[in-house]
């Protein structure tokens, strides 16, 4: 279950929205969730690490469409690196949270 408390990493807000992408982190940090808010057929995904596995970069795809949420498993605290759309033949258009 999602908390709507905002996150540490996030504290303006728990859901992040940029160009049809969500991404949030439940009350405990431990469960990263991207969300597809655009019309257009492109999937999204988020890069994200979590505590207690070093360095490695985690990819979470959301393959399901508009208005559809993935959700990673739980496990140690999450921190969203950046979050993305898959645009075909064109690089992928990607963000990451600003200061």
């Amino acid at each position: 279950m999602l908390s709507t408390v905002a996150t540490p990493a996030f504290a303006y807000q728990d859901i992040k929205v940029i160009w049809g992408h969500g991404y949030r982190t439940n009350a405990d940090h431990g469960v990263a969730a991207v969300k597809d808010l655009a019309d257009d057929d492109n999937e999204v995904y988020v890069k994200y690490t979590r505590k207690g596995h070093g360095d490695r970069l985690f990819t979470l795809w959301n393959k399901k469409g508009k208005g559809k949420t993935t959700y990673s498993g739980d496990g140690g605290t999450v921190t969203i690196k950046k979050v993305c759309r898959s645009i075909s033949a064109r690089p992928d258009v990607c963000f990451t949270k600003s200061a």
